[in-house]
């Protein structure tokens, strides 16, 4: 059966410097991470790039910023290594069922395995790719933006972010972190989490001008 929905395709950056039981240590975080949310993990290979694929393409965006937090998030277990994720999204069909990378097929496998070459060369981290050209101009203005706002992501704030992409208030928030609501409200500002709100909204908004919500 085929399928409207997206692939995720990504690298482990720095995971060499990390030493292998650090770097197993976040490929577990990062697989767990993708099983809770709407995801399939599918395998690491070629090192440590890993796939995963949503049968609904809506909540892939959200997923990509949720797993480059984690990222954010464990580099304070490596104060000297700077640890992120290299992401290609892409969107389209995908012939179902799936069950392992040399296997699958689709539109949505296709461009996420190109737009991370893609990635290697321009020196960027995320890149998100559908059918529809005129939406791709969309999509990269987020791509561009999200890198952009992660570039300059602390330690803190991604902690604080961790909990807003889990729908948490600022003020549930600063009671998990046990940080004051200012402290909290300082680095929500600080991370451009009010411009983040408008790339989500941004995507779902092209995501429905080229897929239908599967159902």
């Amino acid at each position: 059966m085929i399928v409207l929905g997206a692939v995720i395709t990504a690298d482990i950056v720095n995971s060499t410097a990390m030493g292998s039981k650090a770097a197993g240590e976040l490929r577990s975080v990062l697989e767990q991470l993708i099983n809770a949310n709407q995801a399939k993990f599918l395998s690491f290979y070629r090192g440590d790039s890993f796939q995963s694929y949503l049968v609904d393409p809506y909540p892939a965006y959200k997923l990509a910023l949720r797993l480059r937090t984690a990222a954010r998030i464990f580099e304070n277990q490596l104060p000297d290594i700077k640890t992120d994720l290299k992401i290609s999204i892409g969107i389209g069909s995908i012939e179902t069922p799936v069950t392992q990378i040399k296997t699958a097929q689709g539109e949505a496998f296709l461009l996420s395995g190109r737009g991370l070459d893609e990635l290697e060369k321009m020196g960027r981290r995320l890149i998100i790719r559908c059918g529809d050209e005129k939406v791709n101009t969309t999509l990269e203005t987020i791509s561009l933006f999200t890198d952009y706002l992660f570039d300059a992501l602390t330690y803190k704030q991604a902690e604080v972010l961790q909990h807003l992409l889990n729908n948490r208030t600022q003020i549930e928030t600063a009671k998990v972190l046990d940080k004051s609501q200012s402290t909290v409200n300082r680095h929500v500002q600080s991370l451009g989490w009010k411009q983040m709100e408008e790339l989500l909204r941004l995507y779902n908004q092209s995501i429905q001008q080229t897929t239908p919500i599967n159902g």
